[in-house]
């Protein structure tokens, strides 16, 4: 007996899916997430969105997290797609498959043992692709039940799609259980508080409603204190009130005052004791195959059922009926066959902890056997292995490495490492156990650094072959770093380099490389640690990857010395995009990248930084692909770019979090502070240095000198000037322990000198601005030069002062550094109009308006139209329009659309979101004064509107 809640007291959330339904079949996705205990009606409201969306004419796929799939990597991502696949024909599979999307082809082939480990990024890029083209021609529903069981792959992937679903024709309706440990809680808590995502949390059902269902359940009359006793019995759980409506009708009991007393005290262990007064009485064949689908778990196809139950398909299939007329067990058919499910968890859990925890065990093992023979997936295989108990069996570690190999191929580390932690306790046969304990320290680093010590450590000790123990170091020592036990990783890299052969140069200069860069920015006190390796800084360049490696490390420490060698060591590892293509996500190269960055580079930083992302979205993984996004948001910042920094930082920090990369998503949170502070968006700023732990009372340890200088400036603008010298003289310190000294990375020096002035401390202020000074003219580069001209201006004030400023003009004006120009054009003509050249000051005021208001640079915009005014100028109120007035961003996406390519390629080429696209093309229509695309390729022609960007 199927009984049916019509969706009793949900009118608040039947809404909710009608809004839902209407938003995606006017375009717009988001996600729709059930919440509450067990049995509250969750997957019935999911039904009932499936049943709204076939109405509106979107297509459904459904799937579901289990206990025992959780750790199939991909497992729900998989339950979605692979029907779409399987039911496109070829010309539907190539749309789907088009663009990045066929980055994610492997997620559902065979792992290949012969192909290279997929980046999680480029394979959680390709989902999303997979997932926009799905819903290119035809709106698209998601529905995941029981998201909290969802393997930690497939909840990456959810929270990746979600902040860029809104404009996509997709909905995810997803139920989440409370009061259960969830796969992955970090991801969980991404995807709940999502602002794409609206959270329906259903109530326990009224006692009126009880009623109303029991009467509906039943054929006989329910007496009320029958039904109260059955509401107070359940909570108003509508599954337990279901199996609780079914159990009473099958052992025939009459709904009457007399028969209250059976009801209560039911307990916590209600639906398990239901659930066994409903199948008591069947034949052990039918028990037999409800006992196979709780070990097989969902999905389980048929023969595999009938094989682990012992009994022939046709037979099976027979019980299956029965078991689905009691509401046990539902068939499903697709295209591999009949596949069976539960109709409920609580079900599931309620026939699977029925079992004798040996027969159990017997059947897990069993079910591996089955699986393997039938050439399933290893990662299915193995879900059954995980629980079974160690037993010494090589076949077990086998499977289990097998296993490993294909979720590592799938670009799921966690799942690898699942798999190999448990071949481990097998435990391996002495010839296998090295190798399984390499793997697993490998993949460790990825997911549980503490393990990767223990793993990698007992790996160092049983390796003799000083080649392989060089590599197992170079891990290990990177795994202590990470976990702030810099001296111990920085010693083990320096046995690993003594023990290193002579004929092992290229492994030497990437250990080398590696000290170096831990020693530079991660390590405070690190002239102790170069001290060990004191020629480093001397070496002579070295054409190989290794080299340029150890080139871009030795650049990022000339460069925090303020020794201008840096930049040619970084310009020749860099300068041909080889080392990006081979290296992507060593954080040796960002040494390099930096140098250039703060010299100003305007050939080659970019440029590599641009190669980066492409590599990472293709290839890459959440590792290499956070640093590209925060430098070149740093790139982007220091260029006068605001909303191009804004967006990478915003990325970075995004990505940062999905890997839980705490010191990426520290430096991408800086450089998110500062672009909104440069806009004038000082709450929001203050509220980013807030998300990664910086406040005027609080500052994490370890390399905190950019964010301590990004808070100085905003206490600055919010008048608090003793508060902001507090700080910088606080970054000072940090800087003084890391030994950085160039004033191109850290403006610690401008913010303390402009507090003091403030305070009134002037010959303070224009001592600490001369020794800035001192340093931006022995680095060179104009935009640390042109900040320290133009702070040694404003303290020193006077005839001296101006020459300071328009010294700081001319540095800037050639330079890429356009919104330090600005700023230095504004307070030179500021100066001018105070010393009586009003006239003479409205040149620069105007140009420096113009360069504000490229650079979206709100609070430069209006401190030079003020200027202008009070200087007797007339502000141009008309927008920069032109080529020239086109951002980086918008250029691009322009040449694109003037050769032909629709929106759909240019966000693939560039790696944003159609939307993006329509919203840039608007600006560029806007910006050249155009209404169609075939006007582009001659008004990209046409002369500008408002001087080189």
């Amino acid at each position: 007996m199927r009984i049916r809640l019509d969706l009793l007291e949900r009118e608040a959330e039947s809404g909710a899916v009608a809004e839902a339904m209407q938003d995606l079949t006017q375009g717009g996705g988001g996600l729709l997430l059930v919440e509450g205990p067990a049995g509250i009606g969750k997957s019935r409201l999911l039904a009932q969105v499936r049943a709204a969306a076939l109405e509106a004419g979107a297509s459904v796929v459904w799937a579901r997290g289990t206990q025992l799939e959780r750790e199939f990597a991909f497992g729900v991502v998989r339950q979605l797609f692979e029907p779409l696949l399987a039911d496109a024909d070829t010309a539907e599979r190539e749309t789907l498959w088009s663009g990045p999307a066929a980055q994610a082809r492997r997620v559902f082939a065979p792992a290949d043992p012969a192909t290279e480990p997929a980046g999680d990024f480029a394979v959680l890029h390709g989902l999303y692709w997979l997932t926009a083209n799905a819903g290119a021609d035809i709106p698209r529903v998601l529905l995941l039940d029981d998201l909290q069981w969802c393997d930690a792959p497939s909840l990456r992937y959810l929270a990746y799609l979600l902040p860029r679903i809104e404009n996509l024709a997709v909905l995810v309706a997803a139920a989440l259980r409370t009061g259960e440990s969830a796969t992955d809680e970090r991801l969980v808590q991404q995807i709940t508080t999502d602002p794409a995502g609206q959270v329906l949390r259903p109530r326990p059902l009224s006692a009126r409603a009880t009623a109303l269902l029991l009467d509906q359940a039943l054929s006989t009359g329910v007496d009320p204190s029958f039904a109260a006793a059955c509401h107070a019995a359940t909570g108003g759980n509508p599954l337990l009130l279901c199996e609780l409506a079914r159990t009473i009708a099958a052992e025939g009991i009459e709904a009457s005052a007399a028969n209250a007393a059976l009801v209560r005290g039911l307990g916590a262990r209600a639906v398990a004791r239901l659930v066994a007064a409903r199948t008591a009485r069947l034949p052990d064949s039918s028990i037999a195959i409800a006992r196979a689908v709780a070990v097989l778990g969902d999905h389980a196809e048929l023969t595999h059922v009938a094989a682990l139950a012992g009994q022939q398909p046709d037979t099976a299939l027979t019980q299956v009926a029965a078991l689905e007329r009691l509401d046990i067990l539902r068939a499903e058919q697709d295209h591999t066959g009949v596949r069976l499910a539960f109709i409920h968890p609580l079900v599931q859990a309620a026939v699977h902890d029925s079992i004798d925890l040996a027969d159990r065990t017997t059947n897990h093992r069993r079910a591996a056997q089955l699986l393997t023979m039938a050439d399933a997936d290893s990662e299915r295989v193995a879900a059954h292995l995980l629980h079974t108990p160690p037993a010494g069996d090589p076949h077990t570690v086998t499977a289990l490495r097998a296993a490993a190999a294909g979720a590592a191929g799938r670009g799921a580390p966690e799942g690898a490492y699942t798999y190999l932690r448990r071949a481990l306790t097998e435990p391996p046969t002495e010839a296998q156990h090295l190798q399984v304990l390499t793997e697993a320290g490998h993949a460790a680093l990825l997911v549980d650094v503490e393990a990767a010590v223990v793993h990698l450590q007992q790996a160092l000790d049983q390796t003799t072959d000083p080649v392989a123990r060089a590599d197992i170091a170079a891990r290990l020592g990177t795994a202590h770093v990470y976990l702030l036990d810099a001296d111990r990783g920085l010693a083990i890299w320096d046995e690993a380099l003594l023990l290193l052969p002579a004929d092992q140069e290229e492994r030497k200069r990437r250990l080398e490389a590696g000290l170096l860069t831990m020693a530079t920015w991660v390590v405070p006190g690190q002239n102790e640690v170069l001290g060990r390796v004191p020629d480093l800084r001397r070496l002579r360049p070295h054409d190989s990857i290794g080299g340029r490696l150890l080139d871009c490390a030795i650049a990022g420490r000339n460069g925090a010395l303020c020794d201008p060698t840096a930049v040619s060591r970084a310009s020749r590892a860099l300068a041909d995009g080889t080392l990006i293509a081979q290296t992507a996500g060593d954080a040796s190269v960002m040494g390099g990248w930096n140098a250039l960055l703060t010299a100003d580079d305007e050939h080659i930083v970019m440029d590599s930084l641009n190669t980066a992302v492409e590599h990472a979205h293709l290839h890459g993984s959440l590792y290499a692909l956070t640093p590209a996004y925060t430098m070149r948001a740093l790139g982007w910042l220091w260029r006068g770019r605001l909303t191009q920094a804004e967006h990478d930082a915003r990325e970075s920090v995004r990505l940062a979090e999905l890997a839980g990369i705490g010191v990426g998503n520290f430096f991408a949170g800086v450089s998110l502070t500062e672009a909104l502070t440069e806009q004038g968006r000082l709450n929001e700023a203050e509220q980013a240095l807030q998300t990664i732990g910086v406040t005027a009372a609080r500052c994490p340890p370890g390399p905190a000198y950019s964010a301590l200088a990004s808070l100085a400036r905003l206490q600055s603008l919010q008048g608090n000037h003793q508060a902001a010298l507090d700080t910088a003289l606080h970054a000072q310190q940090v800087c003084q322990a890391y030994d950085i000294h160039n004033p191109a990375d850290v403006a610690w020096r401008t913010e303390a000198a402009f507090a003091l002035y403030a305070l009134k401390r002037a010959n303070d202020a224009r001592e600490i601005a001369a020794e800035d000074l001192r340093l931006a003219r022995q680095w060179g580069a104009p935009r640390a030069l042109g900040r320290a001209l133009r702070t040694a201006g404003l303290v020193q004030g006077g005839p001296k002062g101006l020459a300071l400023l328009e010294e700081a003009v001319g540095v800037l004006e050639n330079s890429p550094a356009c919104l330090e120009h600005a700023k230095a054009l504004t307070d030179y003509g500021a100066a001018l109009h105070r010393s009586g050249h009003s006239t003479t000051a409205r040149r620069p005021l105007r140009h420096a308006l113009d360069l504000a208001t490229r650079c979206s640079a709100t609070p430069v915009v209006e401190q030079a139209r003020t200027e202008l005014t009070a200087a007797g100028g007339r502000p141009r109120h008309t927008a920069i329009t032109g080529p020239d007035a086109l951002t980086p961003s918008e250029k691009r996406v322009a040449d694109l659309a003037a050769d032909g390519a629709t929106n759909r390629q240019i966000a693939q080429t560039l790696f944003v979101t159609p939307k993006t696209v329509e919203v840039h093309l608007s600006s560029v229509y806007r910006k050249l004064g155009i209404t169609t695309r075939n006007q582009l390729p001659t008004a990209l022609t046409a002369p500008g509107g408002g001087g080189p960007w």
